[in-house]
């Protein structure tokens, strides 16, 4: 009879539900495709091998993060941020520090399994783990390149004399084109796009190299990389003051007076879908996006992902091109001399301070980050994976070629870019669009010379910079 009451017991127990499946909630946001594999793939799994519920609340954009915080205090067990909301957020107290709940053995496989992580710290302790990472690269038609190669020899003294224009001496002493666009600087730049000016591709002339312009950010952390690729620092691109800023405005002026940009990147609209179709239509040969978008525009052979290129076997990314002075020195070699590093970018996720079954939370985090869902988003998006045994089995791990060879390209930029990272900085927004300001007024009304010349004079520019946009950046 006690043995036929228990069960009777537990079974009414089971009914009622006492012991219901455990629920957690994430907060992100992502890209439609993104977000739809996230969920009907990688959720699901966790769902299945758990038998945990998670629930997904999308925020309205970045700057919204705080509120939604706020407004779901206690219910909010994982968070995804971009990069350059993170110190912020991370300053404020929002999110646990790892060490707060992992033991030493746990938080010691962390930092070694995870790329980066050190980039998540506040105050030297753990506090963020890492989604994927992003980087900018150059991309490049592989035929139009190889063209322009096989045309350098018999054009370089009237190349030469067209930079001659511009810094007084003509291409560096040393100068010649290598054939392998990893190895390019900023003068490669400016001779490419000279030889693709000076020839007739399907009849159409002109300049044959943009990245996204317009009025959108994308603008904006273009010429911040320049700054930074140009050794210069936070300080740098918040003051909108020295050497690095008024060097990369230099080149951007260079670059549009010797016509080597598009014509439609001066558009207003001109952003990153723009330069893909731009590319996919064969008015573009060379850009700076990042991998993401050049796995969109490849294609990765899913129903979500077929690609926008007629022959995607011709396009391929490098390193982007290493920075240097336009001006040279009395040996006719760059006066200053930058590097390739420009700002890692990426999404991180965190644990918010309050959230319940706070190792639930750093699971749930560390299946999503395991190999086999960073393969699925790594292989379907083109997002640079996170976890270190993932990248050092990509070779066996991808099969197709072009991929293997974008995702050894875009690690060996994460390298250059070192500890440069995108991060917030007061009145952030204010500052792109100073910058965007900046650059429509110096590059695109070609105010680049005293009384109009028609080419750019740097001390010109210099003084563009320092009498009327570092003023409003101190403002801010």
């Amino acid at each position: 009879m006690n043995r036929a009451y228990w069960i009777l017991i537990a079974f009414l127990t089971f009914l009622s539900g006492c012991s219901p499946l455990k629920r957690m909630t994430v907060l992100i946001q992502m890209a439609p495709d993104q977000e739809f594999n996230f969920k009907s793939s990688i959720l699901r799994n966790y769902e299945r091998k758990t038998s945990i519920k998670v629930n997904v609340i999308k925020y309205d954009n970045v700057d919204s993060i705080e509120s939604y915080l706020k407004k779901y205090s206690g219910k909010i067990n994982l968070v995804n941020i971009p990069f350059d909301k993170g110190s912020l957020l991370m300053n404020r107290g929002y999110f646990k520090p790892l060490d707060s709940f992992l033991n030493s053995e746990e938080l010691r496989f962390f930092t070694s399994n995870y790329l980066l992580s050190s980039f998540g710290m506040v105050d030297g302790r753990a506090t963020l783990i890492p989604r994927h990472f992003e980087t900018q690269l150059l991309v490049y038609s592989k035929s139009m390149v190889k063209d322009a190669i096989q045309k350098w020899p018999q054009l370089r003294d009237e190349i030469n004399n067209e930079v001659k224009k511009y810094n007084g001496f003509g291409l560096p002493v040393s100068y010649n084109l290598e054939s392998d666009p990893n190895k390019w600087d900023y003068y490669d730049i400016l001779v490419i796009g000279l030889i693709w000016v000076k020839s007739s591709h399907d009849e159409i002339k002109g300049g044959r190299i943009a990245y996204a312009g317009g009025g959108s950010n994308e603008l904006a952390i273009r010429i911040e990389d320049c700054v930074t690729q140009l050794n210069g620092d936070s300080s740098n691109i918040i003051k909108c003051k020295g050497d690095p800023v008024i060097d990369a405005m230099h080149w951007e002026a260079v670059y549009a007076a010797s016509g080597i940009y598009h014509k439609y990147m001066f558009n207003s609209t001109y952003g990153r879908v723009e330069l893909m179709k731009g590319f996919a239509s064969g008015q573009i040969f060379l850009g700076i996006m990042s991998q993401l978008d050049y796995f969109s525009l490849h294609g990765t052979g899913h129903e979500d992902s077929r690609g926008m290129l007629k022959n995607p076997s011709d396009i391929a990314v490098a390193l982007i091109p290493s920075a240097c002075s336009v001006e040279l020195d009395d040996r006719s070699e760059p006066v200053r001399v930058g590097t390739r590093s420009i700002r890692t970018s990426g999404w991180w996720w965190a644990i918010p301070y309050n959230a319940s079954s706070i190792m639930l939370s750093y699971r749930l985090a560390g299946f999503i980050t395991d190999t086999s869902s960073q393969l699925n988003e790594c292989t379907h998006y083109g997002l640079i994976p996170v976890r270190k045994e993932v990248l050092s089995n990509m070779a066996g791990l991808v099969k197709e070629p072009w991929m293997k060879d974008a995702f050894e390209v875009a690690f060996r930029q994460l390298v250059h870019n070192g500890t440069a990272s995108m991060r917030d900085y007061p009145n952030s927004e204010k500052i792109r669009t100073l910058y965007i300001d900046l650059w429509y007024t110096v590059i695109g009304k070609r105010m680049w010379a005293d009384g109009g010349g028609m080419y750019p004079d740097r001390n010109y520019i210099k003084h563009i910079i320092e009498s009327q946009y570092a003023p409003r950046a101190l403002k801010f």
